[in-house]
């Protein structure tokens, strides 16, 4: 999954409710996730990360009272379970009016898109998008979402295992409710957006349309012209929908590329869209991710 540096364009709206729904409260007291401290509520368990192929504990939601103070946060950390002998690094998925400073570094953003698609002002292009085709498209939406998964990894400085790049793909591509558009150029497919069009968050229960890739490869043509025209139509389709467009950047490690995922959360927040959440990360003995 790995929208990076294509997304763009204009309008956005607020933050959204970031507060969870009872059903997801219920099940992670249910599977013994659900945890307290001073009062206030936090989920948080081990989890194997499929795709950097990693143990990690996960806290996928905690109260703001916690996540902004950084002692109890670490006191939260411990009521979870780790240790020295736990997993290797610590997610913690917050809203985005919460920064959490020090060893923790940005991970994944996900951005929401709410408004009217933009209006096409360009020029005659031989550029096209249109439905992706059940039958010649589907070779390349696998390989097209194979290689986002391998950009993503790379980017934390992971290696794609044998094989993976291809099962994540097909079960993209194999989704009940996935939706692909292709970008063509004097009718050669040049790139694609793919969405999931029954998506909803997990912890708010709030339902939209993901956009789970945008991946144009066009060595010698104007690649931002295609991409921009892939994110206008996942635009169009979620507000024909009526509902969110849901995308995330992936922040490169440090030691790979610095700064990179916020620069590019910068420019699209100056395009209107909104930041809804940020997974945080960092190795379990503090010394960053």
């Amino acid at each position: 999954m790995n929208t990076t540096d294509t997304t763009d364009t204009t309008a956005g709206t607020g933050p959204a409710s970031q507060a969870p729904s009872p059903r997801y409260l219920a099940a992670a007291q249910e599977a013994g996730l659900l945890h307290r401290l001073h009062g206030h509520p936090f989920v948080a368990g081990e989890q194997h990360d499929p795709q950097l192929d990693e143990r990690e504990l996960l806290v996928e939601f905690c109260a703001d009272e916690i996540l902004s103070d950084a002692p109890r946060l670490e006191e939260a950390l411990a009521v979870a379970g780790l240790s020295e002998t736990g997993p290797g690094v610590v997610t913690v998925r917050a809203p985005a009016h919460i920064r959490l400073d020090g060893p923790w570094q940005r991970h994944l953003t996900y951005l929401r898109y709410s408004g009217r698609p933009p209006q096409d002002g360009q020029a005659a292009s031989p550029l096209t998008v249109r439905p992706a085709d059940p039958g010649t498209d589907t070779a390349d939406l696998i390989r097209w979402l194979a290689q986002a998964l391998a950009n993503g990894n790379a980017e934390q400085g992971v290696a794609t295992g044998p094989g993976a790049g291809e099962t994540f793909a097909r079960e993209v591509v194999d989704a009940p409710d996935r939706f692909s558009y292709v970008a063509c150029r004097e009718g050669r497919p040049v790139g694609h957006a793919t969405l999931l069009c029954a998506a909803d968050d997990p912890v708010t229960g709030r339902d939209h349309v993901e956009l789970v890739d945008v991946l144009v490869e066009e060595p010698q043509g104007p690649r931002s012209e295609a991409a921009h025209a892939l994110t206008a139509a996942a635009m169009a389709h979620a507000h024909r929908a009526g509902l969110p467009l849901i995308g995330h950047v992936v922040h490169p490690a440090p030691h790979v590329a610095a700064g990179h995922g916020d620069r590019i959360v910068a420019s699209l927040v100056a395009r209107g869209w909104a930041v809804d959440h940020v997974f945080w990360r960092r190795s379990h003995d503090k010394g960053g991710a």
